[in-house]
């Protein structure tokens, strides 16, 4: 997939979305993992990742949202991708339909927490 096109794919009118898309505009790096799993198991998983993201208070965007999409696709096929955004510092976990032709759920993650523990030891 080329850049336009996943510009084009992340129709959200949210947060994370339109950030995601403006990290792809100043040319952030992205990646679409080959496979798909069905979406309940990511969304037992992202599930997971949400509460210790809450509970650690590292900021995110849309996760509880992508979260029930995910629970909503059940069976479907899902595949991941992610872009890394540099400003702001997030990470987008993107999730797309096994034929790529839509985004299932976009959700950011602030890597400055991330960021701060690898780089003093410290969090």
């Amino acid at each position: 997939m080329d850049r336009h096109r996943l510009i084009v794919l992340l129709t959200g009118k949210g947060n994370p979305d339109a950030l995601c898309r403006d990290a792809l505009d100043r040319g952030a790096n992205f990646t679409i993992a080959a496979g798909a799993l069905p979406a309940s198991h990511y969304a037992r998983i992202y599930d997971r990742r949400e509460r210790h993201c809450r509970q650690h208070g590292i900021a995110t965007l849309g996760f509880g949202r992508g979260v029930e999409r995910l629970h909503d696709a059940t069976d479907q096929p899902v595949r991941l991708g992610w872009v890394e955004g540099k400003d702001p510092n997030y990470h987008f976990q993107l999730f797309f339909t096994d034929d790529l032709s839509a985004v299932v759920a976009c959700i950011g993650i602030d890597q400055r927490f991330r960021h701060f523990n690898e780089t003093t030891g410290q969090g």
